[in-house]
């Protein structure tokens, strides 16, 4: 089904504002864009978030442990229909970490809820892609 500029345009708007906000480290701004009962799996095997309240408490994680934070996302997909709307993009999450700066290239996934004023996140997935894994394989090398 095809998406229409105005809904296009406004799910940009939001990812625009949620990458702004991740720069800033900004996580009122940041929680200010989640649904109350919104979902979350990060890159780490215990990142996953139930709430808003564990959103706030994995981003204070994740920024405490950051000098720099910062996304890119590129080759964002959208659709929708009625007061659904879905994306996935590339992403390119930049980080300084004890002086170091860090890029790590992955991928997220996200679904949203319009409010009647608004778009905000329902449900958000960060993955990288498996290590050892070549182009062209299905799986990871043992």
């Amino acid at each position: 089904m095809p998406v229409s500029e105005q809904t296009q345009s406004q799910i940009m708007a939001v990812l625009r504002r949620m990458a702004d906000a991740m720069g800033r480290k900004d996580i009122d701004g940041l929680v200010a864009l989640v649904d109350p009962e919104f979902r979350a799996f990060g890159t780490g095997p215990d990142e996953k978030a139930i709430g808003r309240e564990a959103y706030r408490r994995h981003l204070e994680r994740d920024f405490a442990q950051a000098e720099k934070v910062a996304i890119d996302l590129s080759d964002i997909r959208i659709g929708a229909e009625g007061t659904v709307a879905w994306a996935m993009a590339d992403m390119a999450y930049h980080i300084v970490v004890g002086g170091i700066p860090q890029t790590l290239n992955g991928r997220m996934t996200a679904v949203l809820r319009g409010t009647g004023h608004a778009w905000i996140f329902v449900q958000m997935h960060y993955s990288l892609p498996a290590a050892g894994q070549e182009a062209g394989q299905s799986y990871p090398a043992v």
